[in-house]
């Protein structure tokens, strides 16, 4: 079965994204530092996101490296929607 975001669902990734590229400053820079951390990947590779989407793993993967500063569920609120919640309630 194949998930589809919303069009909200797809603003929100898309601001998101852009924090998180700013966060890491730049595109560039987002995708030096997500190389470093996992699988290589191309600063075009996470321009593409924009209009593809975020794949879940790296949604994850950019709120480790940015320690916080956009999380998973902000990225990809079709598959991670209430996940903060959850997490803080384990607290």
């Amino acid at each position: 079965m194949e998930l589809q975001m919303t069009v909200a669902q797809a603003a929100q990734m898309t601001k998101a994204l852009k924090r998180a590229t700013t966060s890491a400053g730049g595109w560039t820079a987002l995708a030096r530092v997500l190389s470093h951390d996992g699988p290589r990947i191309t600063k075009q590779g996470v321009w593409s996101w924009q209009t593809r989407g975020i794949p879940a793993e790296r949604a994850v993967q950019i709120e480790r490296v940015l320690k916080g500063a956009v999380t998973r569920d902000e990225l990809r609120p079709d598959l991670y929607q209430g996940y903060r919640r959850v997490e803080e309630a384990r607290r």
